[in-house]
């Protein structure tokens, strides 16, 4: 007879349950895993499935609930597709007919974007626009390939410029309300418009369609209606849709095109757009602003971004540059393209200027303070730079800022730098002499330069010497 091991029969035992708990174990931890997931309305994309960094990880929205966009790669994107669609509207299709060979460098900008999306006659136009056109506007309107022309203006070349959006979502589709200024590229001329953006993400890695708003119809963009239920799109040869990723320095560019742009084109509105309490120290009023850009019209327009920084705040983002002159520009951001301007950093200054300026010794105060109306010159500030001159001083040389600015503009170069030499200190009053030169390069210009300044509780007094006097 064959005998058994009781002490093998409980190892083997043992092991089962060992097997079975740690498999209870690991079915527990997933399904606690998926319970958080469901209960904190987390979310998995599926393969292929585009995904905003806006959207990871946030509830479902109500699809009646319109939410302003605080992604830039979103807010950009939609921007792009209808400049898409503006672009195969605004198409010549004479001029394609007429243009060299392809690889020419005489190709119109227009050209270029026809062959790259297969436009080559009126036929393939039509196409296009259809294309990017939404069923919902479509059939609204009587559309067809053959009367799409009659339909839809044919503009003439614009650039499109996204100021404000809202929207609607769920993880499969989103539709857009659009507000922004078409820039007519002949003539410079600006139309405010509207459009509706939908997009499907999920079909064959995303689709976009278009509805334009007519003119009136609507006076402000929460009035449009959005229905995510009413998204519906076909996939064609041209409306395919992605997310492009936009840069902190990108950002920046793009706030300094556009308020360059203002102060150029719509002063009041760059007015109104300035930081308040800014704008009220700076200038005073709008006609001031207006005089500014009218003095500097042509030195604006040379103005190019080329020092970037960003400062996270509590109440928002500030987005810093530099042009090439070292004018600095704050942008503070609320909201993707909803910001206040600052056009200096010397009129508000930081907290963290006033703690160095306050921690530094009275020689390097003197050589801040020096700056600080180099900058205020440069920038074309003469009010201020007058501002702090040595009363007795001024009232001997200049009876007013215009003869101020008269003599600064007729003696200096238009864009100064300075380099700081021997420094003393007689009678309470600080001496320092410097050496101003063109920092432009366009001249080889350079003087010496003695500046007398009196440090006072609240900032300083200054002279200097009247040169050819």
């Amino acid at each position: 007879m064959k005998s058994f091991n009781i002490n093998n029969i409980n190892i083997n035992k043992i092991k089962l349950i060992i097997i079975i708990t740690i498999i209870v174990i690991v079915i527990t931890i997933i399904l606690l895993i998926v319970f958080n997931l469901l209960n904190n309305n987390g979310y998995i994309p599926a393969e292929g499935e585009i995904i905003d960094e806006e959207e990871v990880g946030t509830p479902p929205i109500d699809s009646e609930e319109k939410r302003k966009i605080d992604s830039a790669s979103t807010f950009f994107s939609i921007e792009d597709a209808i400049q898409k669609y503006l672009s195969a509207v605004s198409i010549n299709t004479d001029e394609i007919s007429s243009t060299p060979i392809r690889g020419s460098n005489m190709r119109s900008a227009a050209t270029l974007y026809a062959e790259n999306n297969g436009i080559t006659d009126e036929q393939s136009k039509k196409q296009a626009i259809y294309n990017f056109l939404s069923k919902k506007y479509i059939q609204s309107n009587d559309i067809t390939i053959d009367n799409i022309l009659e339909k839809v203006p044919n503009n003439e070349k614009v650039d499109f410029r996204a100021l404000d959006m809202l929207r609607v979502l769920n993880y499969e589709k989103e539709q857009y309300a659009v507000y922004g200024i078409e820039t007519n590229i002949s003539d410079g001329t600006e139309k405010e418009v509207y459009f509706v953006v939908d997009i499907d993400k999920n079909a064959d890695n995303g689709i976009f369609a278009i509805t334009p708003i007519e003119d009136n119809q609507y006076e402000k963009l929460e009035d449009i209606p959005l229905n995510i239920n009413e998204v519906s799109i076909d996939k064609n040869n041209n409306n395919n849709f992605s997310y492009n990723a936009i840069t902190d320095r990108e950002l920046t560019q793009k706030y300094f095109s556009y308020y360059k742009s203002l102060m150029l084109n719509n002063p009041e509105k760059a007015y109104e757009m300035l930081d308040e309490e800014y704008r009220n120290k700076r200038f005073g009023s709008v006609e001031e602003f207006k005089s500014y850009i009218d003095k500097n019209r042509e030195d604006i327009e040379d103005y190019v971004a080329k020092e970037y920084g960003v400062n996270s705040l509590t109440d928002g983002t500030e987005y810093v540059c530099q042009d090439q002159y070292e004018h600095s520009f704050t942008f503070k951001e609320t909201s993707i393209m909803q910001f206040t301007a600052k056009l200096d950093n010397y009129t508000i200054e930081s907290d963290e200027t006033k703690q160095k300026y306050q921690d530094a010794k009275e020689e390097k105060k003197v050589a801040m303070n020096i700056d600080k109306w180099i900058t205020m010159l440069n920038s074309k500030d003469y009010k201020s730079a007058y501002e702090v001159l040595d009363e007795t001083f001024r009232n001997q040389y200049f009876q007013n800022v215009d003869e101020f600015e008269e003599y600064m503009k007729s003696t200096f170069p238009t864009y100064m730098g300075v380099e700081l030499m021997e420094y003393s200190k007689e009678a309470g009053v600080s001496i320092q002499r410097v050496i101003i030169y063109d920092s432009s390069g366009e001249e080889n210009w350079s003087k010496s330069e003695t500046i007398i300044m009196q440090l006072t509780d609240d900032g300083f007094k200054m002279s200097f010497r009247i040169l050819n006097h």
